[in-house]
């Protein structure tokens, strides 16, 4: 019998071109966004479905084997503002947040006690999927699907033993992995945590893989590039070789420069290196972290990085202010807080 998943928080179709891939049938697939599910049905199949999970009932969920779910990762990330599992209680009005450090293994309002909650943050919808569960074993038992399969951010970190012991008092054993998609073919350094949970009345035989963390095995960025462009894609010789030898002007006074990020703090939220050679994997753009360039010197200091000194040219960091903000397309702006800034630096990384 050809196997058969339910596609939750779908976006434009990630999970399930991978299940399709590995020859599961679609039965259902949702999402709040309208133009990622435009995109799904193009891309996937017409089955998709616009919908606010939150709204959502056991009825309207067919029957699989498999439900995915790569619930909102915007409160989690480091690219958001790490707002959490936020809840709102049904009986009191009152929200409340997930506190793992403190958690007890039981999610109740700590107003009221009550387990008849709401997701009140986008990556709340954790428990929307929580609740679906319960409602289809209460009216359908016969529906439960026999694996969860869910994916988040690293920031999902002092969480897992909250999704942990949810999972089990709802019968489900969770087996959890965190991958980097560079040990996958992919050319991106992004980790992720996989967690696929099974049934436990069922036989336990699931193994999660491991990843080979050859970092010879790593795929360059150029490797996935078109070898026959287009014309049209291309910038025009003339205008092309006026930004290289304007590059190269900049070079003479600015001397070895590198991608780099938070280069104002010693202490920085990614993975991997601060600054990036060429066809390194790149940085995810974040709220929190700044991104510019960095110029390296015969300089140094006990601490490894010290600010020398700030570009002063238009649209860049002003050491007394905030900077201004890059234009882009259209006319609108990045927000202080997206602001690409150049800055000059000593580094001995």
């Amino acid at each position: 019998m050809q196997p058969i998943v339910n596609d939750f928080f779908c976006g434009c179709g990630g999970m399930g071109v991978g299940f399709l891939n590995a020859g599961y049938k679609i039965a259902g697939a949702w999402d709040f966004d309208k133009y990622a599910v435009q995109s799904y049905d193009h891309n996937v199949g017409h089955h998709v479905k616009q919908a606010d999970i939150k709204e959502m009932t056991w009825q309207d969920v067919p029957f699989a084997h498999v439900w995915a779910f790569g619930f909102p990762c915007q409160d989690l990330s480091v690219a958001g503002k790490q707002a959490g599992l936020l809840l709102k209680c049904q009986d009191c009005d009152s929200d409340f947040a997930i506190d793992p450090s403190n958690f007890t293994g039981q999610t109740t309002c700590p107003s009221c006690g009550s387990k008849n909650y709401k997701a009140a943050s986008r990556s709340g919808c954790f428990y929307e999927i929580m609740r679906l569960i319960d409602e289809t074993r209460e009216h359908a038992p016969s529906s439960l699907p026999a694996v969860l399969v869910a994916e988040n951010v690293k920031g999902l970190t002092p969480y897992i033993p909250v999704l942990t012991a949810e999972l089990k008092q709802r019968g489900y054993i969770a087996h959890v992995k965190l991958y980097n998609s560079k040990f996958w073919n992919v050319a991106q350094n992004r980790e992720r945590y996989y967690i696929a949970a099974t049934r436990d009345d069922l036989p336990d035989v699931l193994q999660m893989p491991e990843q080979n963390e050859d970092p010879e095995k790593v795929p360059k960025l150029s490797l996935f590039l078109d070898d026959n462009v287009p014309e049209r894609f291309y910038i025009p010789n003339e205008k092309a070789q006026k930004i290289i030898e304007q590059a190269l002007k900049r070079l003479e006074a600015l001397g070895k420069v590198h991608a780099t990020i938070t280069p104002d703090r010693i202490e920085k939220r990614q993975n991997g290196r601060r600054a990036k050679d060429d066809e390194d994997p790149m940085f995810t753009l974040t709220a929190q972290d700044l991104h510019g360039v960095i110029i390296q010197t015969e300089e140094d200091d006990e601490n490894g990085v010290i600010v020398s000194e700030i570009c002063t040219e238009t649209g860049l960091l002003d050491p007394n202010g905030c900077g201004k903000p890059l234009r882009v397309g259209g006319g609108g702006a990045l927000t202080k807080k997206h602001n690409y800034q150049h800055i000059l630096l000593s580094t001995s990384e």
